[in-house]
């Protein structure tokens, strides 16, 4: 194994034991020493991947998110609408409970470094749901007037901006319920 090899599968292996941790202990119980034991790593080591164990929880919320995007997109059938709708509304329950994480993930997000790693990683995003979109389009479902990258770029900023808000007021509000309120009143405008 050479050594990119080694430096991929022991991030491969912080992130899931820091997966397992999280899903059996919750976020607040599990610590970065105990993400290095199971993951039979220093802890020095897993500074030399992540800063925090918030961005290893980021990491794993950006992994599930693009693999339900894919399985919508390989997997699913029309009515591609709703499973969108559940997707958000899944993704902000998720959150609900992590109000800081999210502006953790925000302030990580723009001091990203450079302006191309950040239009990367949101262009990988757009392409991601682009093809849901296009799905949609071809069954029927959506309008044909609107490109489905325009869709998608706005249904990306619709997402972030509905987390701005949410993440930066007091109100206690459920995450999920204003996502799903945001992507129906979205979804109305560009169905066919």
């Amino acid at each position: 194994m050479n050594r990119e090899e080694k430096k991929r599968v022991t991030e491969e292996n912080i992130i899931e034991a820091a997966y397992q941790l999280f899903s059996t202990k919750g976020y607040d119980l599990t610590t970065v020493a105990g993400i290095t034991e199971l993951a039979g790593v220093a802890k020095g080591t897993f500074f030399n991947y992540f800063r925090t164990k918030d961005e290893v929880l980021i990491r794993i919320q950006k992994a599930l998110f693009f693999s339900e995007l894919t399985q919508i997109s390989e997997r699913a059938e029309a009515p591609y609408t709703p499973k969108i709708l559940t997707l958000v509304k899944d993704m902000g329950d998720s959150f609900n409970d992590n109000r800081n994480l999210v502006r953790v993930s925000f302030q990580q997000l723009l001091s990203a470094g450079s302006e191309g790693t950040v239009q990367g990683s949101m262009q990988a995003k757009v392409d991601a749901l682009k093809l849901i979109f296009q799905k949609a389009q071809q069954a029927g479902e959506l309008t044909e007037d609107i490109p489905a990258e325009e869709m998608a770029q706005t249904a990306l900023k619709l997402y972030k901006g509905t987390l701005v808000d949410w993440c930066t007021s007091g109100a206690k509000t459920n995450l999920g319920d204003q996502l799903m309120a945001a992507f129906r009143i979205f979804t109305r405008g560009i169905q066919k």
